[in-house]
């Protein structure tokens, strides 16, 4: 038998591709703790060999997210879903370890990109995934695509990444800002059509009120202003004064975060809401328990999921996301990081490798239960998970679940209809892109089997 010759590993590398093994397990295998062979010796077989005959492996999931920075707290959210995910894995199956590498990106594409270089070189991480900033989950899928190393983002928003700017290996696992306008542009439109917008100068909050446009101008609809603020901008004032110097009627909120609660709060402060109605791109309980939520009572948000969804799983990931929320509400950013945990770990075991086009292959066209009454599925086109959207509903407290769930789901919009279908003009071009490009090979890696 031979073997193709394979680059000296680290320590962190030989351990890591060792997993439950260990040390003397190895060196009982046959691996050499000291290299004593001889020069000009045969290489020794790849270690994944190792790995197959002695039944164990390891995983490492390299977590991307903007754990300092205005987003900080959203982003941990999304690593408590998917660590329950990770945990309940290694509790069923101890035969495949799966450990969460993290890295921060500070909701800056720069250092995003940056953070993904080193969890692919130097942490050796077999997948990608996180990510709450469009801006950065543009730049890592990039990256990823550049490197051969498969992306599942998490929590971004912007159309593009499932449009015109996707790649092979890159997937969606939340709703793009497109199926969200689909779903709260319609009951926005019932409060009015004249719509003065609050923007977030980034591709996120752009492409929000672009998708939001498109709605209002086709219902016959018009725009009032839309003012661009710098991410993390804290004084609203002269934007709201602009605003109410308007007849519009609709004040519409294309940021999210404490961007968000930091707008409306100034809009109430001038007392908008006695005249407009509010509503915006997204919402969830974890940016509305810093607003002011009984003067927005009947405000509407775009909404990835509540504990009213209504499928056969809803409750279960409840009281799983519940039992993780530390320091703030149970909230759909945690729902979003455990169903892509989940979808990981199920979509790696059933490609049997860590190898990129395998798992990319496991992934297109996959159904599965993510707690809606609709199932979800891994658009093959696009790489966009299509699945239900929601507009959320800001309701009294006399109306919530209990005093930390703010919303309803006040209408909801099937997947495929949110989504469009594949020959709409952002499916399309993802759809050029992805069928031409093939995954490179990946430097210094070679893939973990799992069967």
């Amino acid at each position: 038998m031979s073997h193709r010759p394979e680059k000296s590993l680290d320590r962190s590398e030989f351990l890591r591709r060792t997993g439950a093994l260990g040390i003397a397990g190895a060196a009982s295998l046959g691996f050499p703790l000291l290299e004593s062979r001889a020069a000009g010796a045969a290489p020794l077989a790849p270690v994944k060999d190792i790995i197959a005959a002695g039944g164990g492996a390891r995983v490492k999931i390299g977590h991307i997210d903007g754990f300092s920075g205005v987003y900080a707290l959203a982003s941990e959210s999304q690593q408590s879903g998917l660590q329950a995910a990770v945990d309940a894995a290694n509790k069923k199956n101890s035969r495949i370890q799966w450990e969460i590498v993290r890295g921060d990106d500070a909701n800056q594409p720069a250092i995003g990109s940056n953070e993904a270089k080193r969890l692919i070189s130097q942490e050796k991480v077999d997948v990608l995934t996180g990510c709450l900033s469009s801006g950065v989950g543009l730049a890592v899928s990039a990256i990823a695509e550049e490197n051969g190393v498969f992306f599942l983002a998490i929590g971004t928003h912007d159309t593009n990444i499932t449009g015109p700017k996707a790649n092979r290996v890159t997937f969606r696992a939340t709703c793009s800002n497109a199926m969200l306008a689909s779903a709260v542009g319609p009951a926005l439109l019932k409060k009015g059509k004249k719509w003065y917008f609050i923007t977030a100068d980034y591709a996120f909050g752009n492409d929000a009120h672009d998708r939001f446009l498109k709605i209002l101008q086709a219902a016959g609809g018009q725009e009032m202003g839309n003012d661009r603020h710098p991410l993390g901008q804290t004084d609203y004032s002269s934007y709201m004064t602009k605003a109410r110097n308007t007849d519009a009627d609709v004040l519409v909120f294309c940021n999210y975060g404490p961007d968000t609660i930091n707008a409306t709060n100034a809009a109430i402060g001038l007392g908008l809401q006695k005249k407009m109605h509010f509503g915006g791109i997204l919402c969830g309980n974890d940016v509305a328990v810093g607003m002011h939520t009984e003067d927005l009572i009947g405000s509407l948000w775009g909404y990835v999921w509540g504990p009213e969804a209504g499928g056969a799983r809803t409750e279960a990931i409840y009281q799983i996301i519940k039992s993780r929320a530390k320091g703030l509400p149970p909230n759909w950013r945690q729902y979003l990081g455990l169903i892509a945990g989940e979808q990981i770990i199920d979509r790696l075991n059933a490609a049997g490798t860590t190898d990129t086009e395998s798992i990319v292959r496991a992934f297109e066209g996959h159904h599965y239960d993510a707690g809606k009454k609709q199932q979800n599925y891994w658009r093959q086109c696009d790489h966009q998970a299509v699945q239900q959207t929601y507009a959320g509903e800001i309701v009294p407290k006399n109306k919530r679940r209990s005093a930390d769930e703010y919303f309803v789901i006040a209408s909801s919009v099937g997947g495929d209809f949110a989504a469009g279908t594949c020959a709409n003009p952002d499916s399309t071009k993802a759809a050029a892109i992805i069928s031409s490009q093939k995954v490179p090979a990946r430097a210094d890696y070679t893939a973990v089997k799992l069967k």
